[in-house]
């Protein structure tokens, strides 16, 4: 094993804290979404199905309230959900809380329909600015 420099980071620890807050964030997600673990097995594995998708590996064809537990355990490092678990499991519960905490290390961050009006208002806004800007341009020149 090899030292890192002052301004190294250890990426794979940096993956192993990525994958805890992701599943801690699914276990708040799971607590305050209303439903039993058990109805949240069952609404991915119905999301699933109508998908036409695989959540577990190998030959399970559903995933159980057992596997559930072990991804929303943010201790258990073995069993990790992959990307399109946690995509079915944030429909099932109606959260977005886990993409959220898998995009904020990257910087970016989920988008909520308000936050995109906001943003589009603000844009709208720029572009007026700019618009007066350049008829004022072009009024000096005329």
């Amino acid at each position: 094993m090899r030292q890192l420099s002052l301004f190294e980071t250890d990426q794979s620890a940096e993956l192993a804290m990525l994958m805890a807050n992701v599943k801690s964030a699914m276990n708040r997600a799971a607590s305050r979404c209303g439903l039993s673990r058990d109805e949240i097995v069952d609404r991915m594995n119905q999301i699933a199905r109508s998908a036409g998708i695989s959540l577990s590996r190998g030959n399970a064809k559903s995933v159980t309230l057992a596997t559930l537990e072990k991804w929303l355990n943010p201790a258990n490092t073995e069993h990790q959900p992959s990307i399109l678990a946690v995509n079915v499991f944030c429909t099932a519960v109606k959260s977005v809380e886990p993409l959220a905490a898998m995009l904020r290390p990257h910087g970016c961050g989920v988008m909520t329909p308000q936050d995109k009006k906001l943003r589009d208002y603000a844009d709208a806004i720029l572009a007026e600015r700019e618009a007066k800007k350049r008829k004022k341009q072009l009024e000096l020149k005329l």
